[in-house]
C-alpha cells in the first residue's frame, strides 16, 4: 500500500510527457512556418510570372515559365498559363473579370502548385508533404486610336461649301486655303473637350459627363478654335462660326466624339487624347446639325460640261471616330456613314435634239475597320497596330428615281424602272435608259501599321473589287437604251451618239460624286484607314 501512495518520480513522467508535446508542437510549428514561407514565395513567383507574361502576350507561356524557373520553380511544380481578356469594370465582380481564351487577350493568369516536404510532421502522423498553390493575374493597358474615311487630301472648295452649307442651313464662302488648313490640322480630343466644358460652364467629373451634353454648332466651332490650333485653321473656324445661324438646335455630342474606353478619365489632367483631323469634326458637326433630313443643292451651271446640276443627299448612319479603345472592346469597330445621293444632270443632246436629263443614283454603304491587335514590345519601333478593314458596298444606278424619294431610312430604292433621258412629243420620240452596278467587297483585309506609320499618321487605302477607274464610266458600261415611238428609226444613228455624249459627261459627274462623298468622309469602292495613336503602359497585377 505504501508503494501505491508513493508519488516520487511523478514529476519526471509529467515533465517527459510535456517536453514531448512541446517538442512536437515546436516541430509542427517549424513545418507550418515553412508552409507559410513557401506560400509567400509561390504567390510572389506566380505574380512575377504573370507580369512577365502580360508584358509580351506573344510569348506569354515561355515568359511565364522562364520567370518561374529563375525563381526556383521548375521541375516538380505544376504550372498553368492562360491568356485571356480582363475587363476593368466596377460593374463586374472581381472574380468574373478575367475570361480565359478570349480572341483579343490583354491579360495572363498563372497558376503554380509546389510540394512542401514536412520534416517533423511525418512523426506526428501527418503526410510527408503538402501542396501549396497560388494564382497571379496581370493585365496590360494597351489602347489605340484610329480612323476610317475617304482619305481626302484636297477638296473642291465650291462643292464643299455647297454641301456643308446645306447641312448647316447656311451659306459658306470658305476658300481653298481654309479647307487645306482644316484638312492638315489635327487636334487632341481631350483639349477640345476641356475647352468645350469651359464654354459650357460644366464641372465635369469625367469626360463622359462632357460628351453626354448637348451643344450647338457654334459652341463646337469656338471650342475647336480654342484647342491650340494653327492660325490658318483658327481663321477658317472663325469664318465658319460667323456663318452659322443663330438659335441652332443642340447636338448630341456623343455622336460626334466617341472616347471609347477612355471616357471615364477626368478632364483637365493633361492626359493625352487621340488626335483627330479638324475637318472630320467639322463635317461631323454639319451632318449632326442636319439630322436625317434630305438636303437639295442646286449647282446650276457651275460644273463644266453640264448644263445644270442638282444634288439631293440624305445621310443615314454618320461617320464615327475612334477614341482610346482596346482590342476586343465593344467600341473597337468604326464605320463610315451611309449616304444616298442623287445627281440630276442636264447634258446637251446630240443632233440638236434638246437636253438630256440624266439621273445618277448612288447608295454608298458602310465601310468598317476593327482594331484587332496592339503591340507594345520594345521602343517605338516595335509598336504595331493591326486593323481589319472592309470597304463598303456601293450601288450606282441610272433609273427612274425622284428626288422626293431620297430618304435616309427608306427601303432600298427601286432601280428597275428606266429613266426618261429625252422626251420629244412633236417627234413622238422617247429615250429611256437604265444602268446599274455594284462595287465593294464583303471580305475584310488585315492592315498593319508600324511605329513609324503611327507617328507620321500614314494612311493606307483598301480598295474593293469591281471598280476600275471612273465610277460613272463603269456604270455606263452597263447602260441599256430604249427608243420608243416613230423616232425609233433613228436608233442606229442615235444610240452611239447618246453613248458618246454620256461618256463625255462622265468625268464631270465623277467630280461631283467624288467631291460630295469625300466631303462627307466617303469614297466609292475604297476605305482609307489611319492609325492615329497608340498608348502603352506596363503590365500590372489585377487579381
Amino acid at each position: 500500500m505504501r508503494f501505491r501512495s508513493d508519488q516520487r518520480g511523478a514529476v519526471s513522467i509529467v515533465t517527459a510527457l510535456g517536453l514531448t508535446t512541446l517538442l512536437g508542437a515546436a516541430a509542427f510549428g517549424l513545418d507550418l512556418s515553412r508552409l507559410y514561407g513557401t506560400q509567400r514565395r509561390v504567390q510572389g513567383a506566380a505574380d512575377l510570372a504573370a507580369l512577365s507574361a502580360a508584358s509580351d502576350l506573344s510569348t506569354a507561356d515561355a515568359a511565364a515559365r522562364r520567370a518561374l524557373a529563375d525563381n526556383g520553380f521548375g521541375d516538380g511544380t505544376r504550372i498553368g498559363v492562360q491568356a485571356g481578356a480582363y475587363l476593368r469594370s466596377a460593374a463586374v465582380a472581381n472574380g468574373s473579370r478575367f475570361t480565359p481564351g478570349a480572341t483579343a487577350p490583354n491579360a495572363v493568369r498563372v497558376s503554380l502548385t509546389a510540394p512542401v516536404p514536412l520534416t517533423f510532421g511525418r512523426y506526428l502522423g501527418l503526410p510527408t508533404h503538402y501542396d501549396v498553390s497560388a494564382v497571379g493575374t496581370a493585365a496590360n493597358t494597351r489602347f489605340a486610336a484610329f480612323s476610317v474615311g475617304s482619305g481626302v487630301a484636297a477638296l473642291d472648295a465650291g462643292l464643299a461649301n455647297a454641301v456643308l452649307g446645306a447641312l448647316l442651313g447656311t451659306s459658306l464662302s470658305l476658300d481653298l486655303m481654309d479647307y487645306e488648313a482644316l484638312l492638315s490640322t489635327r487636334i487632341d480630343v481631350f483639349r477640345f473637350l476641356d475647352a468645350l466644358a469651359l464654354d459650357l460652364g460644366l464641372q465635369a467629373v469625367s469626360y463622359n459627363d462632357i460628351v453626354t451634353a448637348g451643344v450647338t454648332p457654334a459652341q463646337v466651332m469656338r471650342a475647336l478654335a480654342a484647342s491650340t490650333v494653327p492660325v490658318a485653321a483658327g481663321t477658317a473656324l472663325g469664318r465658319l462660326g460667323q456663318a452659322l445661324p443663330r438659335g441652332a438646335n443642340r447636338l448630341p455630342l456623343h455622336d460626334l466624339v466617341d472616347l471609347g474606353d477612355a471616357a471615364v478619365l477626368s478632364p483637365e489632367r493633361g492626359s493625352q487624347g487621340p488626335a483627330i483631323r479638324l475637318f472630320d469634326l467639322v463635317t461631323g458637326t454639319a451632318a449632326l446639325a442636319n439630322g436625317e433630313r434630305p438636303v437639295a443643292i442646286d449647282l446650276a451651271a457651275t460644273v463644266p460640261g453640264l448644263l445644270a446640276t442638282r444634288l439631293t443627299l440624305a445621310i443615314g448612319e454618320r461617320r464615327q471616330a475612334s477614341g482610346w479603345v482596346s482590342p476586343g472592346s465593344a467600341k473597337a469597330t468604326l464605320r463610315t456613314g451611309q449616304v444616298r445621293l442623287l445627281i440630276e444632270a442636264q447634258v446637251k443632246a446630240p443632233l440638236n435634239l434638246g437636253t438630256l436629263s440624266l439621273p445618277v443614283y448612288v447608295e454608298a454603304g458602310i465601310a468598317q475597320a476593327s482594331l484587332r491587335a496592339v503591340s507594345c514590345s520594345g521602343a517605338a519601333g516595335g509598336r504595331q497596330i493591326d486593323l481589319d478593314v472592309q470597304p463598303g458596298l456601293a450601288t450606282l444606278a441610272i433609273g427612274g428615281l425622284q428626288a422626293a424619294g431620297i430618304h435616309a431610312r427608306s427601303p432600298p430604292a427601286n432601280l428597275a424602272d428606266p429613266a426618261d433621258l429625252l422626251r420629244l412629243p412633236l417627234l413622238s420620240l422617247t429615250v429611256r435608259a437604265r444602268a446599274q452596278t455594284t462595287v465593294g467587297s464583303n471580305y475584310a483585309r488585315r492592315i498593319s501599321f508600324s511605329g513609324d506609320d503611327i507617328a507620321r499618321h500614314r494612311e493606307r487605302v483598301v480598295s474593293s473589287t469591281g471598280l476600275l477607274g471612273s465610277a460613272t464610266g463603269s456604270l455606263l458600261e452597263t447602260l441599256t437604251i430604249d427608243i420608243d415611238g416613230s423616232g425609233g428609226l433613228l436608233l442606229p444613228t442615235l444610240r452611239p451618239l447618246l453613248v458618246t455624249t454620256l461618256s463625255a459627261a462622265a468625268p464631270a459627274l465623277d467630280a461631283i460624286l467624288d467631291g460630295a462623298l469625300r466631303t462627307l468622309g466617303l469614297q466609292v469602292g475604297t476605305a482609307t484607314v489611319a492609325a492615329e495613336d497608340i498608348h502603352c503602359e506596363q503590365a500590372v497585377l489585377v487579381q
